[in-house]
């Protein structure tokens, strides 16, 4: 009779979870991004005319958009009894993340957002992985 109950609380208690850790990640890219600009560093991606320069909000939806990937497919591979392999699985997606920024921004730009993209991938690949029960 409480089963649909407990199912329900750990449901909100899943989604609550994956919230803070989505929220952390936005934080800890915030404060990269804000740390660099008073610092100078102007992050831009691309080259010559089709260079852009990285904002607040670039950050902000591109952290919300890998945590709703990264949560989703934590998610996927806990149904499917193989939730060990999501630092894997995490790590090897952040590794391909990196790819990114160091092909399309170079200096300073380029060091703080691969340092940005590992913060944000450490925070998320941590925050995702769950306690194995004995």
């Amino acid at each position: 009779m409480n089963a649909p109950l407990t199912a329900e609380r750990e449901m909100g208690g899943s989604l609550r979870r994956g919230a803070g850790v989505v929220a952390a990640a936005a934080v800890v890219a915030l404060a990269i991004w804000a740390l660099a600009r008073l610092l100078g560093v102007e992050l831009t991606v691309g080259k010559g005319d089709d260079a852009s320069t990285v904002g607040a909000v670039d950050v902000l939806v591109t952290v919300l958009l890998a945590g709703l990937a990264a949560g989703g497919v934590q998610t996927l591979l806990a149904r499917r009894g193989a939730a060990r392999s999501w630092p894997f699985v995490g790590s090897t997606a952040l590794a391909i993340s990196v790819i990114g920024p160091s092909w399309l921004a170079d200096g300073a730009a380029g060091v703080v957002l691969i340092g940005m993209h590992l913060a944000v991938g450490v925070v998320l690949i941590a925050g995702f992985t769950r306690p194995v029960s004995a």
